[in-house]
């Protein structure tokens, strides 16, 4: 395995700069640094102390504010895809910011995640043809060093697919993309190697050095192109069972698999056919 590469100086504060910056952010733009190989940080599994809370309108409303730009379209708890309190966000582009740092919109919460968090993105087929999409999950961490971020991009100059960041600019991730269903994010950080760790539907996907004791924020950030209106969907995520217990007398339910042996083949294998 190649060793993880640490920015420190310089380099850390040119990559928080710059993540505010449009000349990185929009996908269009000649200006993005080019993409290296990432190095693959530690797997790890995620327990259900990193699923944020429900996506309940309630929850939306008194716990999330706006970042940037409040989105255009709105932000609403729906039931998609066979989930319930899953946040809707609409980008009407009619309504595109005159402030480029404010064409991305997007909503936040602070609050102590502790080391770890994530959240399910819905990717639609449609996002693999469009000119410009940057939809991502970010976050900080606590005390603020970096910004840690996974967005799934597309546009001109770049390939389909997930990026992340890894301090001074995006890095293609190279996992697939399960397209018209839902793919899981997260971020963890590794406090004792102060580093934090990306993970894409299961797999690892890199990182960047952070040297929070926490995650304090987390941001779902949406790019206005000007160009086409379009929703993104967020869910909290679905619990991993832990036990064959939890799967039996119907509790394979509450997991989102579609029988008991399907949970139970996931606690005795780890292989997720949800």
């Amino acid at each position: 395995m190649r060793h993880l590469i640490h920015f420190t100086g310089i380099f850390l504060i040119i990559g928080i700069f710059l993540i505010g910056c449009d000349a990185v952010v929009d996908s269009t733009d000649s200006n993005i640094p080019e993409f290296s190989d990432q190095s693959v940080g530690v797997l790890f599994s995620l327990d259900p102390s990193g699923l944020l809370i429900p996506f309940t309108q309630d929850e939306l409303d008194d716990n999330w504010v706006a970042d940037r730009k409040f989105p255009t379209g709105g932000v609403e708890s729906v039931s998609f895809n066979g989930r319930d309190n899953v946040a809707k966000i609409g980008v009407i582009a009619a309504q595109q910011d005159a402030d480029q740092f404010r064409r991305f919109e997007g909503i936040k919460k602070v609050d102590d995640f502790g080391t770890k968090v994530q959240v399910d993105l819905y990717v639609p087929g449609e996002w693999q043809d469009a000119n410009v999409v940057n939809v991502g999950f970010w976050s900080s961490d606590n005390p603020i060093s970096a910004y840690p971020l996974i967005v799934y991009r597309n546009g001109a100059t770049v390939d389909a697919g997930f990026y992340t960041w890894d301090g001074v600019g995006y890095v293609y991730a190279g996992i697939a993309v399960e397209y018209e269903d839902w793919n899981t994010l997260a971020i963890s950080l590794d406090t004792e190697n102060e580093f934090a760790n990306y993970i894409i539907n299961g797999e690892a996907a890199g990182g960047m050095t952070a040297t929070g004791s926490n995650i304090g924020q987390v941001f779902l950030n949406h790019y206005n192109d000007g160009e086409r209106d379009y929703f993104a969907y967020w869910h909290a995520g679905i619990p991993s069972p832990k036990t064959i217990d939890d799967c039996k007398k119907g509790g394979w339910q509450n997991y989102g698999f579609r029988n008991q042996g399907q949970c139970i083949a996931f606690v005795n294998t780890g292989r997720d056919s949800r």
